[in-house]
């Protein structure tokens, strides 16, 4: 196999592939993901050199991260890094923007052997691609999950710790709760918003969909939900959100309409973040081990270093509920 073939099997010129290969910003993401995808399939190496770096380590993990604004990934790194000290290897962290162009081109350094294994918190490629990825390099995933993927990830459970939460409050009679939901991270969302619907089933409590709000992360977003949730008839007397952010936001435009928080309407965020604590009021929140996240997710690759055809992991850890102003304590 040669590069003129592969070009042949792609259906674009040998320029075309010798860019893709050499990681030119210029080729287009769909060309990219389709020449890489024969590459793989045929395994093939571009020179001799290449032939050589197959058998050599960098010592590197790539740590892919979707964006550097979300401060609850800080913790993680430092897990996964100070597990990689332990085992001589370092890390590169690099941010894709949700940009499915530049998660192909930090994959390509996995392919070129750049780095030893990926671990990455959110991909947009399907999961077919995930897959096939997993089956011929170390790479696992973190928090978030490609729906329908082979691979092994750590995570908790996110549909139990929505759950918990929303019988919580339905346990302490609120009969009106409202959830303000992401629309980005498929995973956490398809499985927080089962949490929350099956808690109110559980319950034998009547569930109006209409509070069930789905945004993006900003703090605007958060207050632009509560908007939309406080113009109807039937107002809530408590609100689950799917991040800190969405909860921050929310407070604030609560506290803006003149609305007590903690007394006449409670909110909880999820993450745990440090704004949480010194935010006021106070801030609930559903904690995850973060530390421990990063640490897991560098054991798993850690296993696919070692033997790349070793059985995918699904690894669950707990989360908690901590309490603050925001909930009346």
């Amino acid at each position: 196999m040669n590069i003129k073939k592969i070009a042949e099997i792609c259906g674009y010129s040998v320029a075309t592939v010798s860019r893709v290969i050499n990681d030119d910003s210029r080729v287009a993401a769909s060309t990219r993901k389709k020449v890489l995808s024969v590459i793989d399939k045929y395994n093939f190496v571009p020179n001799i050199t290449g032939r050589s770096l197959r058998t050599q380590k960098s010592n590197r993990i790539l740590v892919l991260l979707p964006t550097m604004a979300n401060q609850f990934y800080t913790t993680i790194i430092q897990g996964i890094e100070d597990t990689a000290d332990e085992h001589g290897y370092a890390t590169l962290v690099a941010v894709s923007n949700l940009e499915e162009s530049k998660e192909l081109k930090y994959l390509h350094m996995l392919r070129m052997n750049h780095v030893d294994g990926c671990i990455s918190f959110f991909n947009t490629l399907d999961a077919d691609y995930i897959t096939q990825l997993s089956k011929k390099y170390p790479f696992v995933q973190c928090c978030e999950l490609t729906i329908g993927a082979e691979v092994s990830h750590v995570v908790i459970d996110n549909e139990k710790a929505i759950y918990d939460v929303t019988s919580e409050f339905i346990e302490n009679n609120h009969k009106t709760i409202a959830f303000i939901s992401g629309n980005y991270y498929k995973y956490s969302e398809i499985s927080r918003e089962s949490g929350f619907i099956k808690a109110h089933l559980d319950h034998n409590l009547k569930l109006d969909k209409s509070l069930i709000v789905k945004s993006f992360y900003r703090y605007t977003d958060g207050a632009e939900a509560v908007k939309k949730i406080f113009s109807r008839d039937k107002t809530p007397t408590a609100i689950v959100c799917a991040s800190d952010s969405l909860a921050l936001g929310a407070i604030s435009e609560l506290k803006r309409m003149e609305i007590n928080v903690g007394e006449e309407v409670m909110v909880i965020g999820f993450d745990d973040t440090s704004i949480t604590e010194f935010y006021k009021p106070s801030i609930s929140s559903v904690s995850q081990p973060r530390y421990e996240l990063g640490k897991e997710a560098f054991d798993l690759i850690f296993q696919k270093l070692n033997n790349i055809d070793a059985t995918n992991k699904k690894v669950i850890l707990p989360h908690r509920i901590i309490h603050r102003e925001s909930t009346g304590y």
